[in-house]
């Protein structure tokens, strides 16, 4: 009998490749650069692909209160009703999110800006922290 595969086992592989190509998203130096070979396959776009769908769920689920936005709580709530990989998965993920709440979109929008609108972002990571730091305020002491 073949042994079964646990789906959050594949979840948290899915939810760790996402996180290679976030790192890679959200610092300028990296995104920059040619990535070939297996660094350029690790850390490839295509793996935010699954992302948009769990970004949505995970957002979802901190707004009901479900999941909270710390990761290590995150973990454990996952852990506690589905099992350890769901545990990882839900870390993983919650690490992801928060991410892209608070510091890589300001990040893809500095890479995509021509030279001359560069002056006019100049402080959109500033404001991607507050405001990404704000809603996660929120969602740990409002919504919990």
């Amino acid at each position: 009998m073949m042994p079964q595969l646990d789906f959050w086992a594949v979840g948290a592989f899915l939810a760790v490749m996402a996180l290679l190509a976030t790192l890679r998203q959200s610092l300028p130096f990296a995104a920059a650069q040619r990535a070939g070979g297996v660094i350029g396959f690790l850390t490839s776009p295509i793996w935010l692909v699954p992302l948009i769908l769990a970004m949505a769920g995970v957002i979802g689920l901190m707004l009901t209160g479900a999941v909270s936005p710390w990761p290590p709580q995150a973990q454990a709530e996952f852990a506690g009703q589905f099992g350890a990989w769901a545990g990882i998965t839900g870390f993983i993920l919650v690490v992801v999110v928060d991410l892209w709440l608070v510091w890589t979109p300001s990040m893809v929008a500095r890479r995509f800006v021509g030279p001359d609108g560069f002056d006019a972002i100049k402080v959109l990571p500033l404001f991607n922290l507050i405001f990404g730091f704000a809603f996660i305020a929120i969602l740990l002491f409002v919504v919990r």
